[in-house]
């Protein structure tokens, strides 16, 4: 998991999941041996994939595309099951997804044509904006596919972009600090676990400098951001402990097709809305899944 042990998110995933994993039949300590790492960052991630693949698990649990590509860039032939993954065909984490092959196979978080989404929703809520800029790791090749998907929708709306590699958190203090405030610009932040992790930051900063944006999980609009729109990682935990199941019963993981998510939720927070000074139209209140008051 990409994330600090003490992440909250986190906490919650991990719960999910053994608790799903208890119900099939899987009890850790009984019949189950589970072992956690929790990395931040390229090099420990190496060295926590690593430790693992050197106990020669039976299946082998990734969340994200960064932990994903490090995993396989190392080789590690155990079956694996990845969650939160945008884009694994074009990634090039797997063949298909009906028939993966190989040995991953897993659940997908967003496709590129969501970036787009985003950017419509961004500006119902805020019209008066000029300019964007998207908060995403270069690195990361679905991250870049979500960044085109924005653009391409933002020269329909005339609006201009501006990709900003969120690396750290000086990288991105910086280019929010930099950014034209008063509503003119807004910002749309890319799943990825550095935005993740520096949430708060991300938050406080688009507040102080008055700047609408929107986010890929329920969880920032929770925590004070304005708009999100995304998928429910915590219940994704649960439908991969039933792959996990699967696998540990003898199924081979190239044989279980790649879900995708049947569902998105947008939540709108009204506090931040009114504190930027925004009406959030009454339709797009009708479509929400939650609304902070």
């Amino acid at each position: 998991m990409p994330n600090p042990e003490t992440d909250v998110e986190s906490l919650r995933r991990r719960a999910t999941l053994t608790g799903r994993l208890e119900k099939l039949g899987w009890q850790d300590g009984h019949n189950l041996r589970l072992e956690l790492r929790h990395a931040v960052g390229d090099a420990a991630l190496a060295r926590q994939a690593g430790e693992l693949a050197a106990l020669n698990p039976d299946v082998l649990l990734v969340q994200s595309n960064q932990a994903l590509a490090i995993v396989r860039e190392q080789g590690i032939a155990v079956p694996i099951v990845f969650v939160a993954v945008s884009d694994p065909v074009g990634s090039g984490f797997v063949a298909s997804l009906a028939r993966p092959g190989g040995n991953i196979t897993g659940f997908t978080n967003f496709e590129p044509g969501t970036g787009g989404k985003w950017l419509q929703v961004l500006k119902e809520v805020a019209p008066r904006i000029e300019s964007v800029a998207l908060l995403l790791n270069p690195v990361i090749a679905a991250n870049r596919e979500l960044a085109r998907s924005v653009e391409s929708a933002a020269a329909s709306l005339a609006i201009a972009t501006t990709e900003v590699a969120a690396v750290d958190a000086n990288a991105i203090e910086q280019a929010i600090v930099a950014l034209p405030g008063e509503l003119r610009s807004g910002m749309v932040v890319l799943p990825n676990p550095t935005n993740a992790l520096y949430q708060r930051q991300i938050i406080d900063s688009a507040a102080r400098r008055r700047l609408p944006a929107i986010y890929p999980f329920a969880y920032f609009a929770r925590n004070g951001g304005l708009l999100a729109y995304g998928v429910d990682i915590n219940d994704m935990f649960g439908q991969a402990a039933a792959y996990v199941d699967r696998i540990l019963r003898g199924t081979k993981a190239g044989e279980l097709p790649v879900q995708q998510p049947t569902k998105y939720e947008l939540v709108i927070n009204l506090r931040t809305a009114r504190s930027l000074g925004l009406n959030v139209p009454g339709p797009l209140l009708a479509r929400a899944d939650e609304v902070i008051e």
